[in-house]
């Protein structure tokens, strides 16, 4: 690659060149010394792209004919490498009009059957955020994260309760604030090093300790001890029968403390999960199977992720996230999503009158917005809080709104059509959309009246219920101080409460006082709709709408 560089160089200072050219001129274009550029002319001319006569004596020009497009050589040399399927090396190497090409040449190169007949090939609309645990809670990389790494106690769906990981056994004192933690030996990080104790220490206290978007989750973290190397005690300030639950949630994973540290963790980052990640850039993020799981290894080798949004290339893979009214010819799955997309109002701009005329404007009922998916009366679809108002004449609201939200196809579609409802009402949408890490900052609060977003639950839906209810959901930004304290005390409550089915009360009553004084605005719940080959075995949907690639298989054809 580096030959073909210089070879282009070449191309630009002597464009179509067929005569004489002196040697200094050569090496100048090509930025090294004479003696060098002897070498790489020779090269050059070895592989066919140019002839080269040196000059005989000083003063005597050499002769230079130029005899391969350098466009073409470029071409060449991208489909070789995705015909090896190394697209990272042709994306570092290549120049910018090359690396153009990847994106025409793309879509012939995903039609070709893989290398391996175990490769799982999804189709993204976008690159992935970062993967370090405590920095991320798109549903996405959450997913993602969970197939990296593992925590110390896991959600088994199809038990519907927590089971051990990277912990086998536990147990806590009466008044669930002590508790201890007895790790499998053995276990393996993706870079061959074992887990200790330490490191589950330093992991725990790293998410205590590092601002960012889960450090709520163990703020009640005293302290961290151990007793022997695979023995966790675990203190808390405050009872907590909900800590196996907060330590099976992916921002709780385990990392090795020897690499977090690294600049580009969040990028490549190391686990023990069933599967470790191979490649990760613009373009395609690809995990393979990790031979030495502590549980299993995968039945599929490799999983890769391709950023393309071509409907003919997504088509042609193994499995495909749908439009709810997309008519599909393949086997599918679909679900209702545990969540919904909402709106929020900055109190300081609406008060509580206009929010409670806002969302009477937005009622289902009344407003059918041309939408797919089901309008959300609830946070929940199993929840029914937002009674028909008796009567919804437009809301007095300012003459121009900031609505902001971010890059997701669904909600910037949906936020669209809150626009055109708004300006029904007289009021003027200034719509802002932002890449979902400077959304996920909320430092432009400030300079907003609207949010719209939205919460997907997890697979276990009771904790991620309590999450979003209690943490740091977008909506709690804007919420007046008596509905702050609320929740402050509800949580607590909540947290002390082992019964199931006390909590799940607890957590309607909050979330229907939330909903009544427009606090937030459920807006829609979204179906989930993936579409898979026949081959493809084994699919089952996470709670987030993505597969479970440790079941997934991929049968060969008969």
């Amino acid at each position: 690659m580096r030959l073909l560089q210089h070879y282009q160089r070449l191309s630009q200072a002597f464009p179509a060149h067929d005569g004489p050219a002196r040697l200094a001129d050569i090496a100048a274009a090509l930025h090294c010394s004479p003696r060098h550029a002897r070498e790489l002319m020779q090269s050059m001319a070895e592989n066919g792209w140019l002839q080269w006569q040196p000059g005989l004596g000083r003063g005597h020009a050499s002769r230079l004919r130029l005899l391969a497009p350098a466009g073409q050589l470029e071409t060449d040399a991208v489909r070789g490498h995705l015909a090896d399927g190394d697209i990272e090396k042709a994306m570092r190497l290549l120049p910018a009009a090359a690396r153009r090409q990847v994106a025409d040449l793309l879509p012939a190169y995903l039609g070709l059957p893989p290398a391996e007949p175990q490769t799982l090939r999804l189709p993204f609309y976008r690159p992935l955020h970062s993967l370090d645990p405590v920095r991320i809670n798109r549903r996405t990389e959450c997913h993602l994260i969970r197939q990296i790494f593992d925590g110390l106690t896991r959600y088994d769906r199809g038990e519907e309760k927590i089971v051990p990981a990277l912990a086998h056994h536990w147990s806590h004192d009466g008044d669930w604030r002590n508790w201890r933690f007895h790790l499998r030996p053995g276990v393996a990080f993706h870079h061959g090093r074992t887990l200790d104790g330490e490191d589950v220490r330093q992991t725990l206290l790293r998410l205590r300790d590092k601002a960012g978007p889960h450090q709520e989750l163990l703020s009640h973290l005293e302290n961290v001890a151990l007793p022997a190397p695979l023995t966790v005690d675990i203190r808390l300030a405050r009872p907590d029968a909900l800590l196996p639950r907060r330590l099976a949630d992916s921002a709780a994973s385990i990392l090795p403390r020897d690499c977090w540290t690294r600049a580009d963790f969040g990028r490549f980052p190391i686990g023990t999960g069933a599967f470790k990640l191979e490649a990760n850039n613009d373009y395609r993020a690809t995990l393979r199977a990790f031979d030495r799981h502590w549980k299993e290894r995968p039945l599929l080798d490799t999983v890769d992720i391709w950023v393309v949004d071509d409907p003919d290339v997504r088509a042609r893979l193994d499995a495909r996230f749908c439009h709810p009214d997309e008519p599909s010819s393949q086997p599918s799955l679909r679900q209702l999503e545990a969540g919904c997309s909402y709106l929020a109002a900055n109190p300081a701009r609406l008060d509580a009158t206009q929010r409670q005329a806002l969302a009477d404007w937005l009622h289902p009922a009344i407003w059918q917005a041309a939408q797919p998916d089901e309008a959300a009366l609830g946070m929940l679809p199993q929840w029914r809080h937002r009674p028909l108002p008796a009567q919804a004449p437009p809301p007095r609201l300012p003459a121009t709104l900031r609505l902001a939200t971010y890059q997701l196809p669904a909600h910037i579609e949906l936020a669209e059509a809150v626009a055109r409802r708004l300006r029904d009402a007289g009021c003027r949408i200034e719509l802002t959309v932002m890449p979902y890490p400077d959304f996920a900052r909320y430092d432009w609060l400030d300079d907003a009246d609207l949010l719209l977003t939205g919460e997907v639950m997890a697979d276990d839906v009771d904790f991620g219920v309590y999450q979003w209810l209690c943490q740091d959901a977008g909506y709690r930004h804007w919420l007046e101080e008596g509905t702050r304290q609320k929740i402050r005390l509800t949580e607590r409550r909540l947290a002390m409460e082992p019964d199931a089915e006390r909590r799940w009360q607890g957590y309607e009553a909050l979330a229907r006082e939330l909903v009544e004084e427009a606090s937030l605005i459920p807006l829609r719940h979204h179906v989930q709709t993936m579409e898979f080959a026949p081959q493809l075995r084994g699919v089952t949907l996470a709670q987030c709408g993505w597969m479970d690639f440790g079941k997934a298989w991929l049968a060969p054809p008969l």
